[in-house]
């Protein structure tokens, strides 16, 4: 057509490179260095799973091994060779028996242990208590145990009930917060504008109460000192009036002795 100019398309010969343009490159997979790399990674690849293989499988025999080395030795004896001399008994008692109640053969709790001249020990029953009788809660009871001619003692105390043992925690309190004095203890225990607790548990508390009282005594004497600038005839009267600490005279004359030191 007129006007028109005719040359070379000018999207050019596919295959072909044009007069001015680079040559197309190789696609990466036609590379050689391409292929030495996937050899290297395979190669490296199984290496690795058989290095992690053996490292398993050496790793279960140390722990194997371990495992055997730190295992607890069995804390049973060695039985008694049947020629073995029985040279002494042992006994024990770990349980919780009640006020009252009878300690015989039969009761459980009680573990005896037979010594053999060859350096055995075993627990042993057939036993006998030679001497069988009740327990309570305010001391320890001693009892004879025998077995094929040799003998050991145990001492067995009875369990006190919740509410003694409740009235003691009480007691301990009163003692340690505010020094007073056995009878004062006893009373606030029992009263019914204070703890209200049986005669008996207020009892068992004051009994079993572990309490310096000379020393409740002295700490009361200072506060009335120190806090009512009182003088000493009338805080050793305080200390022993049945209106007041209820004292004994001993403790509060402990405690007057003690003042000013």
């Amino acid at each position: 057509m007129p006007g028109q100019t005719f040359g070379q398309p000018t999207g050019g010969v596919p295959g072909y490179a044009q007069p001015g343009q680079p040559k197309p490159k190789k696609p990466i997979w036609k590379q050689w260095w391409f292929w030495v790399i996937i050899v290297v990674v395979v190669v490296l690849d199984i290496a690795i799973i058989g290095g992690a293989g053996n490292s398993q499988g050496g790793g279960s025999a140390v722990d194997s091994s371990s495992a055997q080395s730190v295992a607890p030795k069995s804390t049973q004896k060695a039985t008694p060779k049947k020629d073995a001399k029985l040279t002494g008994i042992t006994a024990s008692y770990s349980g919780s028996i009640k006020d009252g109640e009878q300690v015989t053969d039969k009761t459980s709790g009680i573990t005896v242990t037979a010594k053999y001249d060859d350096g055995t020990t075993k627990n042993v029953t057939g036993w006998k208590i030679q001497n069988p009788g009740a327990v309570n809660i305010n001391a320890p009871t001693e009892f004879t145990i025998e077995y094929e001619g040799q003998t050991a003692k145990v001492s067995i105390q009875a369990q006190p009930p919740v509410e003694y043992q409740n009235a003691l925690n009480k007691a301990k309190s009163y003692s340690d917060m505010m020094h007073m004095s056995k009878q004062g203890i006893y009373d606030q225990l029992t009263s019914e504008y204070g703890e209200k607790f049986p005669a008996e548990a207020a009892q068992y508390a004051v009994d079993h109460l572990q309490a310096d009282y000379n020393a409740n005594a002295l700490a009361k004497a200072k506060s009335y000192q120190e806090m009512m600038s009182m003088s000493s005839a009338a805080i050793y009267d305080q200390l022993v009036s049945s209106a007041g600490e209820k004292f004994t005279p001993e403790e509060a004359q402990y405690a007057i002795d003690n003042l000013n030191k």
